[in-house]
């Protein structure tokens, strides 16, 4: 259990995690807009990935449909 002044197991792994995201994305951005795609990719799948099981179907669905709106808005651009 997390005291006052000492986060919880959870909070500790969260911020450790986001640290290893930002930094993936910092490197990413060195090698151009692809590489931040892909590491961007992984983030979303992270994300719905840890998500309770119940939410995932949905927010798996509402990304593909951002994805899709997106690929067809470029395709028309």
């Amino acid at each position: 259990m997390a005291t006052a002044g000492r986060p919880s197991r959870k909070a500790l792994k969260q911020a450790r995690s986001a640290q290893f995201l930002g930094d993936r994305r910092r490197q990413a951005e060195t090698q151009g807009p692809t590489a931040v795609l892909a590491v961007a990719m992984d983030q979303l799948r992270s994300v719905i990935s840890h998500l309770p099981e119940t939410a995932r179907p949905d927010a798996a669905a509402r990304a593909t449909q951002a994805l899709d709106q997106l690929r067809q808005n470029l395709t028309e651009s």
